[in-house]
Parts: C-alpha cells; sequence; structure tokens
C-alpha cells in the first residue's frame, strides 16, 4: 500500500534528487536549439546550464564533508550549502532573463522555477538543521 504524498516522509538525500533532477532537466531542455537558439545567446545558456551543475555538485560536495566534531569541516559544508542556496538564486534570475530573450512559455517558467524553488527551500532546510546539529561555524 503506498503512503498519499502530502504524508510522506522526505528523505535525507531528497536535496540531491531535486538537485540532480533540476540539473538532468535544464541540460534537456536547453539541448534543443529551436527554443534555446545559441546564435541568439549562447552565454546565458551556458550560465543556466553551469548554474544548474554547480548546484548538484556542491550540494553533493557538502553532503560529502563530516561536519561533526571538526569546525573546519563544519565551514566548508555551511559555505558549500550557501553557494548551492545562492546559484540558485542566480539560476532564477539567469531564466527570468532566458524569459524575455528566447521567448518562453509561462506554463515552461512556471515548472522550471517551481523545480529551482524547491531545490533551494531543501538546501535552505538542510543548511538550517545543520546549525541547529553542530551550531554556527
Amino acid at each position: 500500500m503506498s503512503v498519499p504524498e502530502p504524508l510522506r516522509h522526505k528523505g535525507r538525500l531528497e536535496v540531491h534528487i531535486k538537485a540532480q533532477a533540476l540539473a538532468a532537466h535544464t541540460a534537456l531542455i536547453l539541448k534543443n536549439p529551436k527554443v534555446f537558439d545559441p546564435e541568439v545567446d549562447v552565454e546565458l545558456i551556458n550560465r543556466i546550464r553551469n548554474c544548474a551543475y554547480d548546484i548538484y555538485a556542491k550540494a553533493w560536495a557538502a553532503n560529502k564533508i563530516n561536519a561533526e566534531g571538526n569546525t573546519i569541516n563544519r565551514a566548508m559544508r555551511y559555505q558549500l550549502q550557501e553557494e548551492a542556496i545562492l546559484t540558485c538564486d542566480a539560476m532564477h534570475a539567469y531564466i527570468g532573463i532566458a524569459k524575455a530573450v528566447f521567448h518562453l512559455k509561462k506554463r515552461k517558467m512556471a515548472y522550471w522555477s517551481r523545480m529551482i524553488l524547491e531545490t533551494r527551500a531543501l538546501l535552505q532546510a538542510w543548511k538550517e538543521s545543520d546549525v541547529k546539529r553542530y551550531g554556527q561555524p
């Protein structure tokens, strides 16, 4: 028997699953030259792609750092979490520009934006959980 979605418990790796899904979705939609024409603005396309990849990579790297008992490791983990959160904000700004430049549909933008916001919220909750668990770095 399955559990209804609102009653499901979020797993510890949920943030990484969402970040990976965001990176994969971004790579998939950016490769469509009919929507994201490289001749219009290849730099914007690359920035969006790099943001998505960096969010996942920084979250994954932060997760690999053991923060228990070592303040230097804790500070490094916290910094990577912060960078991933700020990269979500940058990516959100870039897709806002892309909406105007590439004339993206509102529905596509809403889904993509929601993915970024969900990932950001999970990263923020994870960071706050670490602060409660280990203290402020």
